[in-house]
């Protein structure tokens, strides 16, 4: 998503030769979501087949022109960006069960960032450490799937009782049969 969105940008500002790296990647989302019911072996597969040679291609682009184009320019900074984040950007291409990108999880923390001021009162240190625990389990309830009351109300009871830390790992919302 932040490479795309760096092309974008650099469309925007009136750099049509961005337009090249947002149709490769409407052709890569385009291949996901055919892919979005395969298992990940298949996912794979397919990803290796049709969406490999588009992310090289478009890398292989990136490399020829990045060098000839000012660093402080919008279209300079997305190919740049690109080529720094090659390897992260290309990891759906390895493992079927990657997304292609992290916009899933940059969505369940916009409630955090839009409100990161605020933390900034948490009243202290620990009590801001403690708001980001929680939003981070809550964070990771909506991502398995779980109801966030019911797995608060499993979990506080047993948390009362005492737990030592090696069995914290236990009691996260991919942990529990909830």
């Amino acid at each position: 998503m932040h490479a795309r969105r760096y092309f974008v940008k650099a469309l925007d500002g009136g750099e049509p030769r961005a337009a090249i790296a947002i149709d490769a990647y409407q052709a890569l989302y385009g291949i996901e979501k055919e892919a979005r019911d395969l298992e990940p072996r298949e996912r794979l597969r397919l990803r290796r087949e049709r969406s490999a040679p588009i992310f090289n291609k478009l890398l292989e682009w990136v490399e020829s022109i990045k060098d000839d184009e000012p660093p402080s320019l919008r279209f300079g900074r997305a190919l740049n960006y690109f080529s720094n984040q090659q390897v992260p950007l290309s990891q759906f291409l390895t493992d079927g069960r990657v997304p292609i990108d992290n916009g899933v999880v940059e969505r369940l923390h916009v409630r955090a960032a839009l409100t990161r001021k605020n933390f900034l009162f948490a009243g202290s240190e620990r009590g801001a450490q403690s708001a980001a625990i929680i939003f981070s389990l809550l964070g990771s309830c909506a991502l398995c799937g779980i109801d966030p009351v019911e797995y608060l109300a499993t979990v506080m009871p047993i948390l009362a009782r005492g737990v030592i830390e090696k069995d914290v790992i236990d009691l996260l919302p991919r942990n529990l049969p909830l």
